[in-house]
């Protein structure tokens, strides 16, 4: 099945690094066999957003395909670069939530539009430290994400402390870089920088509540970017969020919006 987002295909390459995708034509089926729980990582994508009647065939076919391990939940994600939702009704009946992403990229060198590297020396965050992390310390980069969830639960906390463990091999080998802010000696925001052939897309930008609203983010975006493996750079976010508006201004500009249906456990 051939994939013409440019975040829905960064999106499979990114899964393909960790898990498996099986292509089966006119849909693909991704597979992240060490954490079933994972909504995201363990879904099938379609070529087209669900139409009307076509929620249950899709339905039944998730579990054909996934129902072998012990998923519970159905995610589907669906190729496209406008955010349509198809049978948006008959999905929220289902009980999917559905969600609309901003696709965003950025060129890595100077020119305009391109992040600028004066953010690292923004006064506001002159007491804050930022440089590359080592794998060890990509793995504390789950303190922050959990702090900041809306889940406080052990299975999430196990879910993140798993995907710290992939960033951190991703370092070890060298397909990506991930950046720490440091306040003192202190972790206080964090992100990492995947290569992925001729762009490379921005994972997991976080920063701890208690430091917020100081330009740490952008600064770490621009540390990123000073070492960029490509010259084309790709973040997402949803639509309308804190953090779209925050990627916008350090000088991200949309260029496509996927989406995606998700029916979760409970």
């Amino acid at each position: 099945m051939q994939v013409r987002s440019l975040g829905l295909s960064t999106d499979l390459q990114l899964l393909a690094l960790r898990g498996r995708i099986v292509d089966r034509g006119d849909y693909l089926v991704v597979m992240t066999p060490d954490d079933p729980g994972y909504y995201f990582g363990n879904l099938l994508v379609l070529r087209a957003a669900p139409q009307v009647g076509e929620v249950t065939y899709w339905s039944r076919k998730f579990a054909e395909e996934l129902g072998g391990v012990p998923i519970r939940h159905i995610t589907f994600r669906w190729d496209g670069i406008a955010g349509d939702v198809g049978a948006r009704a008959e999905l929220e009946a289902a009980g999917f939530t559905l969600e609309v992403t901003d696709v965003m990229t950025a060129p890595a060198t100077a020119g305009a539009g391109a992040i600028p590297n004066r953010a690292l020396h923004r006064r506001a965050i002159s007491p804050v430290t930022i440089r590359a992390l080592t794998p060890d310390e990509v793995i504390a980069t789950a303190d922050i994400a959990f702090a900041n969830a809306d889940r406080h639960d052990d299975a999430y906390r196990q879910f993140l402390d798993r995907r710290a463990l992939w960033k951190a091999s991703l370092v070890d080998k060298g397909s990506a870089r991930f950046y720490g802010a440091f306040d003192d000696d202190v972790l206080v925001g964090s992100l990492g920088l995947v290569a992925l052939g001729e762009v490379a897309r921005f994972q997991d930008v976080e920063v701890a509540a208690s430091h917020r609203k100081r330009g740490i983010a952008s600064a770490l975006l621009a540390a990123a970017a000073a070492n960029a493996p490509a010259d084309t750079l790709v973040i997402v976010a949803l639509s309308g969020s804190d953090a779209a508006r925050v990627y916008e201004r350090a000088g991200f500009r949309v260029i496509e919006r996927t989406a995606s249906a998700c029916r979760y456990p409970g």
